[in-house]
C-alpha cells in the first residue's frame, strides 16, 4: 500500500514538472491583429483589365410562358407548333369549314409604352421545319433570330410564308389586369385555306411532318412586348396557345375541334444600348465579361475581404411594369476543372451602383490555381426582358468598376 502511494505521488510530480514546461511555437499568432491589414484598389492598380459585351444568341423553349411584340428597344417573336391535331377530319374540304380562330391568354406583364399600349402582330405558317431531334432524341432547335429575321425585323422567307393567316392589328387593347382571358385572333381566308391543307394532310404520315406550325410576328406599329402564358415542360399547368376550328359534319351539323400547341419558342432581339456601355439582359443572353488581374497580391497573405462595386447606367436600361432588378449576378466557371463560383450583388439604396459585399473565394481561387487571372460574367437573374447597363473599364473615373481587396500578411512568410 505504502509502494501505491508513493507510485501515485511520484506521477503526480512528473504531471505538475510538463505543465511548467515554457509554450512552444505553437501557440504563437497564425496571422497579425487587423492592425495589420493593407489594400490593394483598382483606383491605382490595373486588377481590372477589361470589360466587354457577350451575347449568346438564344431563346425560350416550352417555358411557360411566350413573348410577342415590339419596341424600339425589342423584338420579340414566338413559333409554335400544334401537336393535336386530328387525323380523322381527312375529308373535310374548303366548303365544310366555318371559321377558325386562335386563343392567347394574356399576363398582366407588358415592356415599353403600356400608356399606348399597342400590341400588333401578323401570323404566319411556317414552311420549313424549326425543332428537330438529334441522334440521341434530344430536342434541337435550329435557328435563331438572325436567321428568321433581318435586321429592321422583316421576317425571311426561308421560314416565314409572306401571306398572314391571321391579323392582330392592335385596335384591341390587352387590359393590364392580373386576371386576364383569352384574346381571340380570327384566321383570315387564306388562313382557313390552310387549315383545311392540315386537316387533309394529317392521315397521311409521310405529309402530316410537313406541318412545320406557325410564328407570331410583331408588326412595327406595337409599342409594347406582351406576356402570353403556356406550359413548361412536363407540366399540365398553364394555357397552351390554342386553335379552335368550326366546321360542318358531313351529317350537316355544325361542330369545332379545340386544338392544342404542343412546342414553342421565343426569339428576342434587343438594340445595343446608345452609348457603348455594356447591357445585361435575362432572355436575350447579354452578359457583360470583366478580366482580373490579382498578380499584384502577394501569394502567401490572406484575404480578408474583396469588395467589387459596378456602376450602371439609368438612362439606358429597360425597365417592365413589374421594376427593374435590384440584384446581379457574377460567375465564373473554370472549364478545366469544372469549378464553379457564383455570387450576388444588391442595388445600394438610392443609388445606380451594385456592390458584391465579398468575392474573395473567387479571388484565392484565381490567386493559388490561375495565376490570378481569370474573366468572370455579369449575369442578369431576371426571367424576363428587363435591361441593366453597365458602365465598364473604359468609362470615367467615377464610374468605373472597382474592386478593393483587404489582405494580411502571415507571419513568418517569405516576403
Amino acid at each position: 500500500m505504502k509502494a501505491l502511494l508513493a507510485a501515485a505521488t511520484i506521477a503526480a510530480l512528473l504531471l505538475l514538472g510538463a505543465c511548467n514546461e515554457p509554450p512552444t511555437d505553437v501557440g504563437n499568432a497564425l496571422v497579425y491583429d487587423t492592425t495589420h491589414a493593407r489594400q490593394l484598389s483598382s483606383d491605382n492598380l490595373q486588377l481590372i483589365v477589361a470589360t466587354s459585351a457577350v451575347s449568346t444568341p438564344s431563346y425560350l423553349f416550352n417555358a411557360g410562358v411566350l413573348f410577342i411584340g415590339r419596341t424600339p428597344d425589342l423584338h420579340a417573336a414566338t413559333l409554335l407548333r400544334f401537336t393535336t391535331l386530328p387525323d380523322t377530319l381527312g375529308w373535310v374540304g374548303s366548303q365544310d369549314i366555318l371559321g377558325a380562330k386562335l386563343l392567347l391568354r394574356p399576363h398582366r406583364y407588358v415592356i415599353g409604352d403600356s400608356v399606348a399600349n399597342v400590341l400588333a402582330f401578323t401570323v404566319h405558317e411556317l414552311v420549313r421545319p424549326w425543332i428537330t431531334a438529334d441522334t440521341a432524341g434530344k430536342v434541337v432547335i435550329e435557328p435563331r433570330w438572325y436567321d428568321l429575321f433581318s435586321t429592321d425585323g422583316v421576317p425571311s422567307p426561308q421560314y416565314f410564308d409572306p401571306t398572314p393567316l391571321a391579323v392582330f392589328d392592335g385596335t384591341q387593347k390587352i387590359p393590364l389586369a392580373d386576371s386576364l382571358g383569352d384574346i381571340e385572333v380570327p384566321l383570315t381566308a387564306d388562313g382557313l385555306q390552310r387549315v383545311v391543307r392540315w386537316l387533309q394532310k394529317m392521315p397521311d404520315s409521310a405529309q402530316r411532318v410537313t406541318i412545320y406550325g406557325i410564328g407570331f410576328v410583331p408588326s412595327a406599329t406595337s409599342t409594347v412586348v406582351r406576356e402570353f402564358e403556356t406550359q413548361t415542360v412536363g407540366s399540365p399547368f398553364g394555357a397552351l396557345v390554342r386553335l379552335r376550328i368550326y366546321y360542318r359534319r358531313r351529317d350537316g351539323a355544325t361542330d369545332s375541334v379545340l386544338v392544342f400547341s404542343g412546342n414553342d419558342a421565343t426569339f428576342v432581339h434587343a438594340t445595343a444600348p446608345a452609348n457603348g456601355t455594356l447591357p445585361v439582359q435575362s432572355v436575350v443572353r447579354s452578359d457583360v465579361a470583366m478580366t482580373l488581374d490579382l498578380s499584384s497580391l502577394p501569394p502567401l497573405d490572406a484575404v480578408l475581404n474583396a469588395q467589387l462595386a459596378i456602376a450602371t447606367d439609368t438612362t439606358q436600361r429597360l425597365a417592365g411594369n413589374s421594376g427593374i432588378p435590384t440584384t446581379l449576378e457574377l460567375a465564373y466557371i473554370d472549364s478545366t476543372t469544372n469549378r464553379q463560383f457564383g455570387f450576388v450583388g444588391g442595388q445600394v439604396a438610392g443609388s445606380s451602383r451594385f456592390v458584391f459585399p465579398n468575392i474573395g473565394p473567387l479571388v484565392d481561387y484565381l490567386r493559388q490555381r490561375k495565376q490570378g487571372r481569370g474573366t468572370v460574367l455579369f449575369r442578369s437573374r431576371n426571367f424576363r426582358l428587363e435591361r441593366l447597363v453597365l458602365y465598364g473599364a473604359d468609362a470615367p473615373d467615377s464610374l468605373r468598376p472597382r474592386l478593393v481587396i483587404t489582405y494580411i500578411p502571415r507571419p513568418n512568410a517569405p516576403r
